[in-house]
């Protein structure tokens, strides 16, 4: 019994082992293997080695024998190994030379090279690679699949694989090309995810993207509210967020044909049916731009003002432009915080508790309310006093435009440093020290215990008092 207990066990381990194995090379020679691999209409994997190589004895001895790489390799490759230094290694390398160990082939059977790789790797480096290889296979071979991606002719399954395949280098094109070739229910469907990867301008993409957006914000569905809120999320927002990461990449390099470009895609999206405008306005407003959503919602005189500033072109019509605009913003909100600090509960449990724990977090809005357009007013103002005379009359407005810039939200103290040094460079230093003064006693108000917060405001303040720039 004993016996018959031991026999069933040493066959059913030779059986998991056998079940278990890695990658399986055939024997035979390289006539035979291509012979093999023509008649069962696969490619061959091909190890070249040498004896004397590290690095060959570590694939051969602990990434071929692992399972999983076995039974990818076993399951869609004729696989093969060959002593470089063999007599029948010395005829394979003539006609495949390689210029290292290990080298790696990828051989169909009609001997043409698919792909070759030196250098060991682990089992997934292998098996990425291998998948590879079988999507240039399905494709008719890589050139074929290039071809028809050059000329246009490569259909949405070639552009996806062609894109989860592609190098960091190449994805933001392959995405692109992908995205382009989708049928629009796929494209603007809810659950496109890639939407969110977009990171190269494509204006063909972004046109149709937006104009598919506005079409479909407009044809009924988003009454359902759940599904509009959906849409937003996944498809409005990233698209918005696209433009205005190109817009700050436009302004960047001075590129003003593309900065154009951009605002006339912006403008598309005027007759968008969603919540993101009400009574034909932007939601957000100049002075509630924010981080990450940005200059998309900002009007094109903001935009504009950004790049001349920035890129230090067209002085007299930034003149005409920032005196006009700031005007309008001015009358248009006669605020002296956008805080609004009556019945503001978040502003009175502070006033009441101070910045204690979780309420630092919680009250984070308090502090970065109007900071994007705070500071983009000053560095305005500060480019329109290098161009303009220094008189009174100029004095005064910058005065104007600076004290503005800071009474956004007094409560934000990084705004009350530069907001300070511009007044003091152009002379107004009584002005300079009431916004000090300001900014400290805001943050008293508030209890505000970090003194990381009050010494620079403290250094700045002296130094005005003291005369110095």
């Amino acid at each position: 019994m004993k016996k018959i207990v031991l026999s069933f066990v040493c066959v059913f381990i030779t059986c998991m082992v056998s079940h278990a194995q890695g990658v399986k090379f055939e024997s035979g020679t390289w006539e035979e293997i291509l012979t093999k691999a023509k008649t069962e209409n696969k490619t061959i994997f091909v190890d070249v080695y040498t004896q004397w190589c590290g690095p060959c004895k570590h694939v051969s001895e602990n990434v071929f024998p692992q399972e999983k790489l076995g039974e990818y390799y076993n399951s869609h490759f004729i696989n093969f190994k060959i002593d470089a230094e063999s007599s029948a290694g010395k005829e394979f390398v003539k006609t495949y030379p390689v210029t290292g160990y290990p080298t790696f082939f990828f051989i169909d059977g009609n001997g043409k090279v698919i792909h070759k790789m030196v250098g060991a790797k682990d089992a997934n480096g292998f098996i990425s690679e291998a998948k590879m290889i079988i999507m240039y296979a399905r494709h008719g071979g890589i050139d074929n699949m290039m071809a028809a991606i050059k000329n246009g002719t490569a259909d949405k399954e070639l552009l996806y694989d062609y894109y989860t395949s592609a190098s960091p280098k190449s994805k933001p094109e392959a995405l692109n090309l992908y995205l382009k070739a989708l049928p629009t229910e796929e494209l603007i469907d809810e659950n496109n995810k890639l939407i969110a990867e977009i990171s190269l301008y494509d204006k063909d993409l972004m046109t149709r993207l937006i104009d598919e957006i506005v079409k479909a914000s407009n044809d009924g569905r988003f009454s359902d509210g759940k599904y509009a809120e959906k849409f937003a999320f996944c498809i409005v927002f990233p698209v918005q967020y696209d433009i205005t990461t190109f817009l700050r990449e436009s302004i960047q390099e001075g590129n003003w044909e593309w900065f154009n470009e951009l605002l006339q895609l912006k403008e598309r999206f005027a007759n968008y049916g969603g919540r993101i405008y009400k009574g034909g306005k932007l939601l957000d407003g100049d002075l509630n731009i924010i981080q990450g959503r940005g200059l998309f919602f900002a009007t094109p005189e903001y935009n504009k003002l950004c790049y001349w500033t920035k890129n230090k072109v067209n002085e007299e019509e930034f003149k005409n432009t920032l005196v006009s605009y700031m005007d309008k913003l001015i009358s248009e909100n006669p605020v002296d915080s956008l805080i609004k600090e009556e019945h503001n509960p978040v502003l009175d449990m502070l006033k009441k508790e101070g910045l204690k724990g979780q309420m630092r977090l919680f009250a984070q809005h308090i502090f970065e309310t109007g900071n994007i357009t705070a500071h983009n007013i000053v560095a305005w103002t500060d480019y329109f006093w290098k161009l303009s005379p220094s008189n009174k009359k100029t004095k005064a407005l910058c005065s104007k435009w600076i004290n503005y810039a800071y009474n956004i939200n007094r409560f934000n103290d990084k705004v009350a440093i530069p907001a300070a040094d511009l007044l003091a460079r152009i002379g107004n230093f009584k002005d300079a020290k009431i916004i000090l003064e300001k900014a400290i006693a805001s943050q008293k108000e508030l209890k505000n215990e970090n003194q990381k917060v009050y010494k620079p405001l403290e250094l700045k303040l002296r130094d005005i008092n003291n005369g110095k720039l």
